[in-house]
């Protein structure tokens, strides 16, 4: 039989690797790089949209000429055709540049840090052509003072999407240095006829460009604090659920569907915590003889028949199975959840695993077995134990010790269930039959403990 620990504190645990912080930071940035790639995807998704969208625009213009005033009409409709011929081209562009991030995102690959920077380049400098070719075929101020600058816009917020906020200002400082120096280089010499001198003086002043170009740039700083927050937002967000899954790790495959709800429920809090729990110590008796008379596949293959009955049962009652002991194990009612009804849960728990033993016996499908369970309720300190690279959710307190003497007793008591007088007090409302065994001396305790057994 599987010998139990003496000491004072008997530590329990389920195995839960938790990561170094380098090597957490390390699984951060990787899913964060991936996540890039995704975003970076719906970017350029969203880009072609836009592109679909202002080539229905001139659709719309030239086949609906009456929207243009008149006096513009002409030069507008003239740079049309040039301008959807250029915006088609990008289209290609983005299209192929989707088609790509499509392929790195099903490798798991990320784009060059040098090609994102020379595609940001690409994708402003269509403001900029469309603007050029706007004025060469219908006018200079036309083009500067008309919607096609505004198309800048949506170029440079949509770089957030690559949550690189160094490319976002790269992108704002591109469109404004573009911007710029267009409206300088065609309004420099340049006249309006008949019109009033102020107008002429604020068409052709260079400070409304500068400004507007300023306000590109600083439109790249938007995008690159908005890309900033998207990144930090996503990386806290990819941290909460490591969080989780490390917080139901730490108590092992089988816990319980509502105990795991309820973990994911709550903030993941793994301090150490002083309560009362009620705790199980179960035990397969003459488990020695049994393992010496049968080869290990048999005695694996019935270890696994009763425990593949006893966890389901443990979780039922809102207990865990805390640590296995070979031929049995530790479990406990009450953490990491509280519960009001500890003792009530764990008894049940037990007298559900007793009768399904006796019935496996009765149909002889394992061998005549009998088990031992102590139960006592006490209080403990739960929480973390270990160091930065292994972490164990342990269970420290006398009421261990006790619970785990109280299973032995069963040996020369000879009942499978026995609970201390504390767990019995608890239960009195329930219809269970107890038999007070008076106050028995066990090992390691100071003073007898009065016991009661119930099977």
């Amino acid at each position: 039989m599987t010998s139990i620990p003496e000491s004072a504190e008997i530590a329990s645990r389920s195995s839960a690797v938790q990561l170094s912080p380098s090597r957490r930071t390390s699984v951060i940035d990787t899913t964060m790089r991936r996540e890039s790639v995704s975003s970076e995807l719906e970017r350029v998704r969203l880009l072609i949209g836009l592109l679909a969208f202002l080539l229905a625009v001139l659709a719309v213009l030239r086949l609906v000429p009456t929207l243009i005033s008149g006096e513009l009409r002409a030069h507008l409709l003239a740079g049309i055709i040039p301008l959807g011929i250029v915006i088609a081209l990008y289209l290609a562009y983005e299209t192929t540049v989707y088609l790509w991030f499509r392929e790195l995102l099903r490798a798991e690959r990320i784009p060059p840090t040098t090609f994102r920077y020379a595609n940001a380049v690409v994708e402003i400098s269509l403001p900029t052509a469309a603007l050029i070719t706007e004025a060469l075929f219908a006018g200079v101020l036309p083009s500067l003072l008309g919607s096609v600058p505004f198309v800048y816009f949506p170029f440079i917020f949509l770089t957030a999407l690559n949550l690189d906020s160094g490319l976002c200002v790269f992108a704002g400082a591109i469109a404004g240095t573009e911007f710029l120096a267009t409206s300088l280089i065609f309004t420099r010499g340049m006249s309006v006829v008949r019109a009033d001198a102020r107008i002429v003086a604020m068409l052709t002043s260079p400070h409304q460009y500068v400004i507007k170009s300023l306000l590109l740039a600083v439109s790249g700083l938007i995008a690159g604090f908005i890309a900033t927050q998207l990144r930090q937002q996503l990386a806290r967000a990819i941290a909460t659920l490591q969080e989780r899954d490390r917080a139901i790790s730490i108590f092992g495959q089988h816990v319980s569907t509502e105990v795991a709800e309820l973990l994911l429920g709550q903030p993941v809090d793994l301090t150490p915590k002083e309560g009362d729990v009620c705790v199980m110590f179960l035990d397969i008796r003459d488990f020695s003889r049994l393992a010496n008379d049968c080869s290990p596949s048999d005695v694996m293959s019935y270890l696994n028949i009763l425990f593949g009955f006893m966890i389901p049962v443990i979780n039922e009652h809102h207990g865990i199975i805390n640590k296995f002991l070979g031929d049995g194990f530790m479990a406990v009612f009450g953490a990491p959840i509280q519960d009001d009804k500890q003792c009530h849960h764990a008894v049940k728990a037990a007298m559900e695993i007793l009768a399904h033993v006796e019935q496996l016996n009765a149909e002889g499908r394992i061998p005549p077995t009998r088990l031992g369970i102590g139960l006592h309720i006490g209080p403990v300190i739960t929480g973390n134990v270990g160091g930065m690279e292994r972490k164990e959710y342990t269970i420290i307190g006398d009421a261990v010790n006790l619970a785990s003497r109280i299973e032995q007793a069963t040996k020369q008591l000879g009942g499978q269930l026995l609970v201390s007088q504390t767990v019995a007090t608890k239960i009195t409302s329930a219809k269970f039959t107890a038999q007070d065994m008076g106050l028995i001396e066990l090992k390691g305790q100071a003073e007898p403990v009065r016991l009661f057994k119930l099977a």
